[in-house]
């Protein structure tokens, strides 16, 4: 095994199918030209299934499943990617997720798990440093997020660390979700699917070793130091409010938040500002996982009404968003009752937010009726029946909410109705960020962007947001700026990675190289658009009657294609192919290159 300063040098892979365990070296090159998390992951599958791409289902035995880390972890606030081809958007998802397994997976001594096959049964995995076996999960399957957790601490305690899944996963929803942990999750793109469909319900790793050894440890201690000791005045928000306050004011004040199923983007709910939560609610302030100094974490009960005795996180923005204000539920209480039932199904809470708030606008346009949703009614601000509607969906309980579970591009497709307001993008849900009053994402965010309606992943001019975090490891929320990313980068590799070839070279060759998937999967540059309602001019608020200008659109994307290496129909040229290694599909892309 090389030895690859800031890295354990090498991945544990496991094939279900066979229940074979093996180790497998890091080669040096990936490392250093992919870093880790979504870049390497993604390059991974990306030479597992070639050219084949379009041919491999997400959701059989022969595809894979990636937990993969980087080279920042655990030396300051972390996460880790699940990376996997999404049953959603049939392109590469990389799924970040915080928690404590990407670090006890290090102490364990492994960069990442690679997990292949299916089982033929429900299995779990133990990692125990060197000592790794499959095991029999039949008592496990079945059991909700809670129940999991339970069982998993009755049988090794409560130092293990662990990634799981919930009946939205086992039962193949492709909007399921990995969870991790205690109210932890990889939301975005169908893993949990991915997960259930090889009757894997759970990993769970503690590691007793140090963590990687570093280039220079002087200088990753005085880093981290800085960030321990300033990473909380940095980010005094969210140390404070977590994403909670952004729950009333992007809204009130940038009109950028889901309301009534995006049919506006502006409320003035004055009673779900983050203050009220924090008064009424919350229980435990400051939450945080291992290596993290801002804390933005936040555990809450009700205590009052009858939703009395409800324990959840936060709600953070996106669940308050999307389970809140996208359903016209203003209730504080309401709101955490509704945002606790996403992680207790192990479903995608942004995914699930759009579907039930499409299926309410669907019943308003007589699309839907009540006996369509298993006799559920659905009304604006009335959270009984989005709750019930959850529960059928993660259950797969009538035909409909079957179909919700597959997401919207599916269930509009099979409907041959309701896709004019279906808030997604290459089939994926958008995240609670709208582009129409240009005060949170712009025209082109969304449209060009690698995971689609991944609100984490969306481009911002000539390069996608976020890329370098979800490939070092890092969690965003530290502040950093990019040189100090760039430092401490030197600082654990030694790579000799320069900014100017981070954001020039290296960000540009990922970028590449998670476009070519999307491709090959059958998506073109007409699909690099944002949703139909976003062209709509807003109604209300202070920027109302502004809307996403498909001029502008237009002009920027193809800006973007160019400033990519890409062609006028968003197809990596045969030059750029070579310059990001990425030569072998060439051939494969050749056909769909704009004409001369």
């Amino acid at each position: 095994m090389a030895k690859i300063p800031g890295y354990a040098g090498q991945y544990l892979e496991i094939d279900l199918t066979s229940k074979s365990i093996k180790k497998v070296p890091l080669d040096q090159n990936l490392a250093r030209y992919y870093i880790g998390g979504r870049a390497m992951g993604g390059k991974i599958l990306l030479d597992a299934y070639g050219t084949n791409w379009g041919k491999v289902d997400p959701l059989s035995p022969e595809a894979l499943l990636i937990f993969n880390t980087g080279p920042f972890a655990p030396f300051v606030a972390s996460r880790m990617n699940v990376v996997f081809k999404s049953p959603l958007t049939n392109g590469i998802v990389g799924s970040h997720v915080s928690g404590d397994f990407h670090a006890e997976m290090r102490f364990s001594g492994y960069d990442g798990i690679i997990v292949k096959g299916k089982a033929s049964s429900p299995v779990y995995v133990t990692i125990f440093d060197d000592k790794v076996e499959i095991k029999d999960a039949s008592k496990w399957w079945g059991k909700e997020t809670k129940e999991t957790m339970e069982l998993i601490m009755n049988e090794y305690g409560h130092q293990t660390s662990q990634l799981y899944i919930a009946p939205g996963g086992e039962n193949l929803c492709k909007i399921a979700c990995v969870m991790a942990d205690w109210y932890r999750a990889a939301g975005r793109g169908g893993g949990g699917a991915v997960m259930g469909s090889k009757n894997l319900k759970a990993l769970i790793c503690k590691g007793n070793g140090p963590a990687p050894e570093v280039a220079d440890q002087k200088k990753v201690d005085a880093l981290t130091e800085w960030t321990r000791l300033n990473s909380a005045i940095v980010r005094q928000s969210t140390h404070e409010y977590g994403t909670t306050a952004g729950i009333y004011t992007t809204g009130n004040t940038r009109s950028s938040e889901p309301v009534k199923n995006w049919q506006s983007e502006w409320h003035d709910q004055k009673q779900i500002q983050g203050v009220y939560f924090a008064a009424e609610q919350w229980v435990r302030r400051y939450w945080a996982d291992m290596c993290c100094t801002v804390a933005c974490s936040k555990l809450g009960r009700v205590k009052y009404g009858k939703r009395a005795g409800q324990i959840a996180e936060l709600p953070d923005y996106e669940a308050g968003a999307l389970e809140g204000t996208n359903l016209a539920v203003y209730d504080i209480s309401d709101m955490v009752f509704l945002t606790d039932l996403p992680d207790r199904y192990g479903l995608d809470l942004i995914s699930l937010g759009n579907v039930v708030g499409w299926a309410c606008e669907a019943q308003e346009k007589g699309i839907l009726t009540a006996a369509d949703l298993g006799g559920v009614q659905l009304k604006w601000g009335e959270a009984d029946g989005f709750a019930k509607l959850m529960e059928l969906i993660a259950y797969r309980k009538g035909d409909i909410p079957k179909l919700l579970g597959d997401g919207l591009l599916a269930t509009t497709k099979k409907l041959g109705k309701g896709a004019e307001f279906a808030v997604i993008c290459k089939g994926m849900e958008l995240g609670a960020h709208g582009t129409r009053s240009l005060q949170d994402k712009d025209e082109l965010g969304y449209t060009v962007s690698a995971m689609g309606g991944d609100h984490v992943s969306t481009v911002i001019a000539d390069r996608e947001d976020r890329f370098v975090a979800d490939s070092t490891g890092q969690c965003t929320f530290l502040g950093l700026t990019r040189d100090q990313e760039v430092e401490i980068l030197q600082a654990t590799t030694g790579f000799g990675i320069t900014k100017d070839e981070l954001e020039k070279q290296l960000v540009y060759r990922w970028t590449t190289a998670n476009r070519i998937p999307l491709l090959l999967a059958g998506w073109t540059y007409k699909d690099d658009v944002n949703p139909p309602r976003f062209y709509e001019p807003l109604p209300d608020g202070p920027y109302k009657g502004k809307f996403t200008d498909k001029t502008i659109e237009e002009t920027k994307k193809q800006a973007y294609y160019k400033s990519q290496g890409w062609d006028t129909q968003g197809v990596p040229t045969t030059d750029t192919l070579k310059k990001c290694g990425l030569d072998a599909f060439d051939g494969a892309l050749a056909p769909l290159r704009a004409k001369a």
